[in-house]
């Protein structure tokens, strides 16, 4: 079990640094954790990879090499070719290969967000989901106040060209009261054109805006010129932290909205509320929307906590491959022992049983603590998903979704983030642009 591997540590010491300070893992710990010896590799190019199957855009096929160059995939072809002894060589044969996870809503780990004063921590917090297979993914920021929100996106954006990430996903200011969850109230606010300005300027760099994704509630008033906005910028706009009506959720699909995030958590299923005649009728919900409207994508968390793993199946009949896809909501608590912590806009007590409730009180839930390959496993063990279908969640929809086009598919000339798992669905090699990051032996 390679669920508490944690990053390369950055010093003489095995133990995660920062605010994970209930119980600091040492290297003792570490080993007897991983239950097998666990090994970091210095980046190394990668020139061929021998899969006994391999998930391409042709589907699962057997027996195959996939050729590596300059950073992207050359070729999938037929056979084994090169010398399995080579160094730059993956003996793959009894294992499955397929593209690098794609995880859209990442709230940090170990303890440091993505806000200002956690940048420093990046590189480890990157380390962390990366070396669990999510080649890429979206750092997030939740609902702060606006000057903290301004110098955190300032800081981000170059650090996320940096990195070579997609972008990132901005939750919030202008999400719902009711629906706040773990969230600060006091900082949220209504929809506001210059507000919004602001914070798309401050997440500018070299000329290009790096919010990639924007969650708001579509119901609250002014949201509408918002999404018309973020939309004609091509920024993917999101319903989430909402109380909206299917009304409501179909004009703002009309005005430009096209996902929905963490579907079923802080927004409502399909109920009965009072209508317009003066009864109790039935009332879609934005959950409701979701199934209805195809226009709409969205996601799940599945970590077996925020949404009921029986319901995955029906969800994915529903909305098809090409409209729902895995993300991890990964918490800034996401890789800590248990205990209570406060980083990033988010004060929540990790339980030892695998989730973290926020300490703002009403019972939510902060996040969670797994990572986008736990969600995978869990689509696959827990909801009984043939794995072709939980990894194409968490790869080719999200890159769908995000405009990816080189990204989440085995395909020529698609970037060569790729992963090895082995036949009981654990990640044994992480590559990422043609360069081995992590090694499982």
């Amino acid at each position: 079990d390679f669920a508490e591997f944690i990053p390369m540590p950055t010093s003489g010491s095995f133990a995660p640094k920062g605010r994970c300070t209930p119980a600091r893992l040492g290297a003792l710990e570490l080993i007897l954790k991983c239950g097998s010896f666990c090994m970091i590799k210095p980046a190394s190019g990668i020139q061929t990879i021998h899969a006994g199957a391999a998930l391409t855009s042709g589907g699962m096929l057997r027996d195959v090499s996939i050729v590596i160059a300059a950073g992207r995939i050359h070729a999938v072809e037929a056979g084994f070719s090169a010398p399995i002894n080579d160094a730059a060589v993956i003996d793959a044969r009894d294992c499955i290969v397929t593209p690098g996870l794609i995880d859209i809503q990442v709230n940090g780990a170990l303890g440091h967000s993505f806000q200002a004063h956690d940048i420093a921590h990046m590189d480890e917090v990157l380390h962390y989901h990366i070396s669990r297979g999510a080649t890429s993914l979206l750092p997030t920021l939740i609902t702060a106040p606006e000057a903290t929100l301004c110098t955190s996106l300032r800081a981000l954006a170059a650090a996320v060209a940096q990195a070579k990430l997609p972008g990132i996903h901005l939750e919030g200011p202008f999400l719902a009261p009711a629906k706040s969850g773990a969230h600060d109230p006091d900082a949220l606010r209504l929809p506001d054109s210059a507000l919004l300005k602001r914070l798309l300027d401050a997440a500018t760099h070299d000329g290009v805006c790096a919010i990639r994704m924007l969650t708001l509630a579509p119901e609250l008033p002014g949201s509408l010129a918002l999404i018309q906005e973020l939309a004609r910028r091509g920024i993917v706009v999101c319903a989430g932290h909402s109380a909206a009506t299917y009304d409501q959720m179909r004009a703002a699909v009309d005005a430009g909205l096209s996902f929905v995030t963490h579907a079923g958590n802080a927004s409502d299923w399909p109920h009965r509320a009072e209508n317009a005649l003066g009864f109790m009728g039935s009332e879609p919900g934005v959950v409701g929307a979701f199934l209805a409207l195809d226009a709409l994508a969205g996601a799940v968390i599945l970590d077996g906590f925020h949404q009921h793993t029986a319901l995955l199946k029906p969800l994915l009949r529903a909305k098809g491959r090409d409209r729902l896809a895995l993300t991890s909501d990964a918490s800034t608590v996401a890789g800590c022992p248990p205990g209570d912590y406060d980083s990033g806009g988010i004060a929540a007590r990790v339980d030892a049983r695998g989730f973290a409730r926020s300490l703002r009180g009403g019972d939510w839930l902060a996040g969670s603590t797994i990572t986008l390959r736990d969600a995978v496993q869990n689509a696959v063990r827990l909801s009984g998903l043939a794995f072709s279908d939980a990894i194409a969640l968490a790869t080719a929809t999200p890159a769908r979704v995000l405009g990816l086009a080189n990204k989440g598919v085995i395909a020529p000339q698609a970037d060569a983030d790729l992963l090895v798992w082995s036949r009981a669905y654990d990640i044994t090699h992480v590559i990422r642009s043609g360069r081995l990051v992590v090694h499982i032996s």
